[in-house]
């Protein structure tokens, strides 16, 4: 399969490319999009959304569906881990938006 036919939207869980340093709503945006994989947002933002990343890599979740991440969090996650989980997402597609609006403006 050559690069042009990757298909969007596809979860990239691992790279070894390596990012400059960039803003917390920057990577959260490109997490959103797709753009880079979920152990490069965890070497920009930390562990602040560890939950949400395991559960998303174990259901084999994409962040750029927030309601199918919902749904899941809804049907799958323990009792205990919803509410930390919905709030790790709210968080994540809040400061996203910010990035999405930042560059919007620019």
């Amino acid at each position: 399969m050559g690069v042009e036919e990757i298909i969007p939207g596809i979860i990239v869980r691992h790279t070894n490319r390596r990012l400059g340093r960039i803003e917390v709503s920057d990577a959260c945006g490109r997490l959103i999009c797709g753009k880079i994989s979920f152990s490069e947002f965890v070497d920009q933002v930390g562990e602040g959304f560890r939950e949400l990343l395991d559960f998303m890599m174990e259901h084999d979740l994409h962040p750029g569906r927030p309601d199918e991440v919902v749904y899941c969090v809804d049907c799958y996650a323990e009792f205990c881990c919803r509410d930390t989980l919905k709030t790790q997402l709210g968080d994540l597609y809040r400061m996203g938006a910010a990035h999405v609006q930042a560059a919007k403006a620019s």
